[in-house]
């Protein structure tokens, strides 16, 4: 009887040995992510005046909109949770104004060129889900101009939690290394914060339409987005193979500046912020859409 009982046993190392290699793939996982959270890197240093005019302040808050700051931290700065749930933990855009509840108090000029084009917050430890590494395009007049308007908000009281990672993220986090949840390890650090290339026309028009490379990604192709919830739509191609190619540019010029597409479907600003570019300058129009033909 004690035999036949015996023999129908699970072995212990049948339940123990799965169970240790879980453990460790999980503990792996979640040192390897915790290692590049808790990193330091060097505070590299920078030449920058910022100019406290009307004239900088204005075109500060027209690129706060249009290079898509406004989408993570609001209109009025004071920042929003993006994400809160089980796959994503809670993901914080933090309150950049004088409020209480500042995520930015205390910083110097240079802490905020350093967050903005670096993404390495003033204790050398990277900020978290800030697209840094496609900031570091901005030329140093336009970098000036946005530092100056942060600057000049006006205070908003409103405390954020800190952003937590939930396991599943930090899962993807170690298959997807692409995914920019620590940007600062994907950025190369210069103390050169590019000039404007004014007589570059061609140079010109890239520049403009490198506010769109979040989403579309660096050659404006479209597709997946890297970061987003994985209900959001993929990014059209916005080149002559789509987008240039099927709409004219007085139709791309009514969408980004109405929100309606020339079908008359209404663009969703959840996932396509038109208000933001609807911002641009008639040159600026005419540069992105030379650009986007081009490709």
């Amino acid at each position: 009887m004690s035999d036949q009982h015996s023999s129908n046993r699970i072995p212990l190392q049948l339940i123990a040995i799965p169970l240790l290699a879980i453990f460790a793939v999980f503990s792996a996982i979640f040192f390897l992510t915790e290692s590049d959270r808790l990193r330091t890197y060097p505070l590299t240093d920078y030449d920058i005046k910022i100019q406290a005019d009307s004239a900088s302040i204005n075109h500060g808050k027209r690129l706060f909109a249009v290079r898509g700051c406004v989408d993570c931290h609001g209109r009025n700065l004071g920042g929003r949770i993006i994400e809160a749930g089980l796959i994503t933990g809670v993901i914080a855009a933090p309150n950049l104004t004088p409020g209480r509840g500042s995520a930015i108090s205390g910083y110097s000029n240079v802490d905020l060129v350093r967050v903005i084009r670096e993404g390495v917050k003033p204790n050398g430890k990277s900020v978290i889900m800030m697209p840094s590494h496609k900031f570091q395009v901005i030329h140093k007049r336009d970098l000036e101009s946005l530092i100056a308007y942060i600057k000049s908000v006006e205070p908003v009281d409103r405390k954020l939690p800190e952003t937590e990672l939930s396991f599943p993220l930090r899962i993807y986090y170690f298959i997807n290394r692409e995914l920019a949840l620590f940007p600062a390890n994907k950025i190369s650090r210069s103390s050169e914060i590019p000039e404007p290339e004014m007589g570059n026309r061609k140079a010109r028009a890239k520049y403009v339409a490198s506010s769109c490379v979040g989403c579309h990604g660096y050659k404006l192709k479209g597709g997946k987005i890297p970061g987003v919830p994985p209900y959001w739509p993929d990014a059209p191609d916005l080149t002559s193979s789509g987008i240039a190619g099927e709409w004219t540019k007085q139709e791309f010029i009514a969408a980004m500046e109405k929100g309606v597409t020339p079908e008359g479907r209404h663009i969703d600003e959840q996932f396509m912020p038109w208000p933001a570019f609807g911002k641009l300058a008639e040159e600026e129009f005419d540069l992105l859409w030379e650009y986007l033909k081009s490709l």
